[in-house]
């Protein structure tokens, strides 16, 4: 599971340097190897970290629904993980994005 948590990470890092498709497919790959990681208060706060830059993403390229869809899921994962620094992040975003 550890592996699959810094193989999370790395794509999650990397996506900040990427033009706006790559970083897009590579957050959605992210997420994908989250979801085969039991829930914890890491993995949760990855994936709300994950969700919420690809809401962000979403919205630069005018892809609105699913900006707001994306945000939805960052926010709630956000909220489980207890993180705070991840919550805070959350809250930003959805007043930018007036979800």
């Amino acid at each position: 599971m550890q592996r699959l948590l810094d193989q999370a990470a790395l794509l999650i890092r990397k996506a900040r340097e990427l033009p706006l498709q790559e970083a897009v497919v590579s957050l959605k790959e992210a997420v994908d190897l989250l979801e085969m990681v039991r829930p914890s208060k890491e993995r949760d706060g990855m994936m709300a970290l994950a969700y919420l830059r690809l809401a962000q993403l979403e919205g630069q390229r005018g892809r609105r629904q699913e900006a707001e869809r994306a945000f939805i899921l960052g926010y709630s994962y956000a909220r489980t993980s207890r993180e705070e620094r991840v919550r805070r992040l959350a809250e930003r975003l959805g007043q930018s994005l007036q979800v």
